[in-house]
């Protein structure tokens, strides 16, 4: 193990991973519900993070997993979030892209989404975008909320978060696979003041 590895697991325990499905991140502390998943914790996120002690982790992420929650529970998310974030702590969020889906629907794009292996969506039809990306009655958890860059980031605003940043769709490695059809974005808590 190298060096910088070595810091990187020894740190593990203050990055948490949120709703991490099939895609733990080596690393970070990956919290699923489902315990068919492999994680370190199986708990129900709002539950767990309401749970956690204030300043306990110095990251969160949490890729693919707002769009699962109510609209005000998003907003608890992300107060909880800030919540048991150190000062100067990352916060980052990736969800489907509205803006994106809907343009190359209207457009009638000959973009497609493969979901499962094989079988191939067309987003020109408007069943595929709601069976993939609005209701997402492709997967067993539904999408109960949808956001664009806008609406993310006034959640992340209302929260506290500040020094907002697009995370890179197709680059971040926190990203399972790269993809047009998401985007996302990270905010910091900001440091504490001097009194």
């Amino acid at each position: 193990m190298t060096e910088e590895h070595a810091a990187l697991a020894a740190t593990a325990h203050r990055r948490l991973n949120v709703g991490c499905g099939q895609f733990p991140m080596t690393y970070w502390t990956n919290l699923e519900q489902d315990t068919q998943w492999p994680a370190e914790i199986h708990a129900e996120a709002l539950e767990y993070l309401s749970a956690c002690d204030e300043g306990e982790y110095d990251e969160i992420y949490a890729g693919h997993f707002l769009e699962h929650l109510e609209e005000w529970e998003g907003r608890t998310f992300m107060e909880l979030c800030y919540r048991v974030l150190t000062p100067g702590g990352r916060l980052g969020i990736v969800v489907p892209d509205a803006e994106q889906i809907f343009h190359r629907y209207l457009r009638r794009s000959i973009d497609s989404v493969e979901v499962p292996k094989g079988l191939w969506w067309p987003i020109a039809d408007l069943d595929a975008v709601c069976g993939l990306f609005i209701y997402s009655s492709v997967q067993e958890s539904p999408h109960r909320w949808i956001y664009d860059r806008l609406t993310l980031a006034k959640r992340f605003e209302e929260a506290g978060f500040i020094g907002l940043r697009d995370i890179d769709r197709y680059r971040d490695p926190r990203i399972a696979a790269g993809a047009w059809y998401q985007f996302g974005i990270q905010g910091w808590k900001p440091k504490e003041t001097k009194k």
